[in-house]
């Protein structure tokens, strides 16, 4: 096996805000913060007018349900294509797609109102719609980071894109709070159905750096599934992915009921949300030095750990402000975490398995998600959203331990020696 390990140096590089002006990096960084905002805004108002309508804490995990599943089923095949065709395109289409049903659902809540709605399934299956677009792109967009910026500045591309949806975590749930206190829901779909089209314009205008790759007979979903099960490295970091992204999962589930037991409504999910989201951007700004400086795995590690002691703290906190802020450092171990083992396995992957191994990357990270939603909602109606967060907390900590086992494995390698 042919890796590269978590290696730093010290030469000049150039600094990370000039990549926000880059004419390649700059577009892609801009259109994915707008997308990825109206996806945030989606999320927190689609889980708040299902709980508005059904009172369910199953319900608003069937939305996550929804969007995730076709993640699981699609993005494996779409990872293949991705390593066929232009990656611009697929992202194109997926994007499309999501910004059809998201269209969809803006124009019946314009006509009705979102109370007027007969019931939850056509927010429901409007996530349905905007999970398939999101499935076919996710492979494409993930393996796309490395052709926007020069080898030495992948930390950085990498933090920076995941900066976007941080942010998008940020401002999506702050602005769904003041427009549910305002305007209403139906505001919320409508902005999210526009901001998909800034990403569709920057797609349009972008140049990735060609890469050569090595030519390989075969380009099946197996393959990719074959370089997994071969590199145990390879496979200890998506199980660390999938760690990360399941311990998330509380943040959008688990809100609203947490909420309501500690007295709130609305307003306090939407700051927990946006408590995440703030934290988790202004780490993503230091999470590519802080690689350089200790390594991708160690960030990773801790981050993890963060992770689950800050959701402890959130399923412990007899205040609501208590609350907001044990959410808030939640974001910053989640970034340190998913930052820190996306770097690691996007050194080690070979070009001409990027796609498919990515694809796995996301069905790691976010098609966990029909798991964990259902799951932790299903909890909270039985037990509460307090006892609900110690499966969060327990996944959070084989994070932490899948950390380990790559830096043990990755010490073995060094230490062993060639064969003659």
């Amino acid at each position: 096996m042919t890796s590269s390990r978590d290696t730093s140096s010290n030469d000049g590089r150039r600094p990370t805000r000039t990549l926000l002006v880059d004419r390649t990096f700059g577009p892609w960084f801009w259109g994915n913060l707008a997308s990825n905002t109206g996806n945030w805004l989606f999320n927190v108002t689609a889980a708040i007018v299902v709980f508005r309508l059904s009172g369910s804490a199953f319900l608003v995990g069937l939305v996550s349900v929804a969007q995730f599943v076709p993640l699981v089923v699609l993005s494996p095949i779409a990872g293949a294509w991705s390593d066929r065709v232009d990656r611009r395109t697929l992202l194109f289409a997926g994007q499309l797609i999501a910004a059809a049903s998201a269209t969809t659902l803006a124009v019946i809540t314009l006509r009705f109102g979102a109370a007027g709605l007969p019931s939850a399934w056509p927010v429901i299956l409007t996530a349905l719609g905007i999970g398939i677009g999101v499935a076919i792109a996710a492979p494409a967009l993930n393996s796309l980071v490395p052709y926007l910026v020069a080898e030495d500045a992948l930390e950085d591309g990498i933090a920076l894109t995941s900066l976007t949806f941080n942010v998008g975590r940020a401002i999506g749930p702050a602005g769904a709070g003041v427009l549910l206190a305002t305007i209403g829901p139906v505001a919320a779909f409508t902005i999210n159905a526009a901001s998909f089209v800034p990403l569709l314009v920057a797609l349009a205008v972008i140049h990735p750096r060609s890469v050569t790759t090595r030519s390989t007979l075969d380009r099946s979903v197996r393959a990719g599934l074959r370089y997994v099960r071969e590199n145990r490295d390879i496979l200890l970091l998506l199980a660390g992915i999938g760690a990360t992204g399941f311990a998330a999962d509380p943040t959008i589930t688990l809100t609203p009921p947490l909420a309501a037991d500690l007295g709130g409504g609305d307003s306090l999910v939407a700051a927990m949300v946006s408590a995440f989201g703030i934290a988790a951007a202004l780490t993503s700004l230091v999470a590519g030095r802080l690689q350089r400086a200790f390594g991708s795995l160690a960030v990773a590690r801790a981050g993890t750990l963060l992770l689950a002691a800050s959701l402890l703290l959130a399923a412990a906190a007899p205040l609501a402000a208590l609350a907001v802020a044990a959410f808030a450092t939640t974001g910053a171990g989640f970034v340190l975490a998913i930052n820190g083992f996306t770097t690691s396995m996007q050194r080690r992957l070979p070009d001409e398995l990027r796609g498919r191994v990515m694809a796995l990357w996301g069905v790691a990270f976010i098609g966990n998600r029909p798991i964990a939603a259902p799951l932790h909602g299903g909890a909270a109606d039985l037990a509460g959203a307090r006892w609900a967060m110690g499966i969060a907390i327990s996944v959070a900590l084989l994070g932490a331990v899948a950390a380990t086992r790559v830096s043990r494995f990755d010490a073995d390698a060094t230490e062993r020696p060639d064969p003659a």
